[in-house]
């Protein structure tokens, strides 16, 4: 048997890109049937086992994934790969039972409900390919990539400085600059970067008035006092939902497109005991028992940054194959290819008047040879995810434990 060269071969990287909400509309309807319906919740049992792997791992106070960008960012992969490498993504992604058209009929289907109904939520979905002159990928890859998912192909000189500076601008343009690089350096054996991307930027339905904004202290989970925040207050009714270990409110935005979840685990709970709770049943049932009710919600102000290697992450959650040498992505070159690494970022700001964040997912391939009058105050570390309604996809997740702003 020859001997395996590893060079580097093909980035991909995915971002998500452009939501912003100021008008009335149509409520948006997702036009369900088994298959669709699979879809949308195998990718959210995919995105809360992913969320779970992190919380397991990560020491980081303050962190947030999009399930949303790290499933284009590998289903756009799984489009070039094949044999055992195909089964692990499809085992991961919980596919199995689907053909590869079926998923991507209905990616692109789910990719059409976001961006439905722009006026007054506009939602751009950014997608290229960025090729190296002379690096043979098959057309029917780059059909795939652009058929359903609208990828434009471009093709740049990976050798000349400018390429770099072209791809982390076209990320910065996509992200309105709230990521503005995602490629350091393009090695010289990279012939291939994918780019997909979603920026959000929503209107509370009801904002939260500046005047009433204190400072107030927020508490570490062991009791602790973290330090002052400034504590937004808001009055209405509100849906919200009751457990055993912990009370949760949704937050709607402008038309109710798209909400925010908010967890506060009971005191005695953390948060990372409440996401090891979850998969998608357990979501589902936290998701049907929210009720009309009269609150006071008093939420900190925060903004931060996140970012994170995935690779070790996927490689447990069953994905080991393509990272090795095994890997088959034969339907993306006849050259041998497997994932060197999956890089992770998002940004997330949550103020009086709504609610902006940004994701990018990269990945790189290697040539292998309460009740009225309830005050619910989120004082201590909380959990959030933001969801389009109709489809019940999440777009954003994760937990505040030092609300800096």
């Amino acid at each position: 048997m020859k001997p395996k060269l590893f060079l580097p071969i093909f980035t991909l990287i995915s971002i998500l890109s452009a939501l912003s909400c100021n008008q009335e509309i149509d409520d948006p309807v997702f036009d369900y049937n088994l298959k669709s319906a699979k879809v949308i919740e195998t990718n959210n049992n995919f995105g809360l086992e992913l969320l779970k792997t992190v919380f397991k791992a990560e020491e980081k106070p303050n962190i947030m994934i999009s399930p949303a960008s790290v499933s284009i960012a590998l289903g756009m992969t799984y489009n070039g790969a094949e044999t055992t490498t195909r089964d692990a993504f499809e085992q991961v992604l919980n596919y199995q039972g689907l053909s590869r058209e079926e998923v991507n009929e209905i990616t692109r289907e789910l990719i059409g409900v976001l961006l439905s109904n722009t006026n007054g939520n506009l939602l751009e979905i950014a997608n290229s390919i960025w090729n190296n002159k002379g690096f043979p990928v098959k057309q029917e890859f780059i059909d795939l990539n652009s058929n359903y998912f609208g990828a434009r192909v471009s093709e740049l000189d990976f050798s000349k400085a400018s390429a770099l500076s072209t791809i982390n601008e076209w990320v910065s343009y996509k992200t309105h600059g709230k990521i503005d690089e995602i490629i350091e350096h393009i090695n010289p054996s990279t012939m291939m970067i994918l780019i997909n991307a979603i920026y959000f930027n929503c209107l509370w339905d009801e904002e939260f008035d500046p005047k009433d904004t204190r400072s107030t202290s927020f508490y570490n989970e062991n009791g602790s006092k973290f330090g002052q925040v400034d504590m937004m207050k808001l009055k209405r009714s509100f849906k919200a939902a009751y457990s055993h270990n912990f009370r949760a409110v949704e937050l709607p935005y402008k038309n109710k497109k798209f909400s925010m979840f908010l967890f506060l685990p009971d005191e005695g709970t953390t948060v990372n005991e409440l996401v090891q709770e979850l998969d998608g049943e357990t979501w589902k049932v936290w998701m049907e028992s929210f009720t009309e009710v009269g609150y006071t919600v008093e939420l900190p102000r925060f903004e931060f940054e996140f970012d994170r290697s995935l690779k070790e992450d996927l490689k447990a959650m069953g994905l080991n194959v393509a990272f090795s040498g095994e890997a088959d992505f034969s339907g993306i070159s006849e050259k041998e290819l497997l994932i060197s690494e999956v890089i992770h970022k998002t940004y997330i700001k949550v103020n009086e008047e709504g609610t902006e964040a940004a994701a990018v997912t990269a990945v790189t391939m290697d040539g292998s040879a309460g009740g009225p009058g309830i005050v619910l105050r989120f004082d201590r570390p909380f959990l959030f995810a933001i969801t389009e309604n109709s489809s019940k996809s999440i777009l954003f997740m994760g937990k505040v434990s030092q609300p800096i702003y």
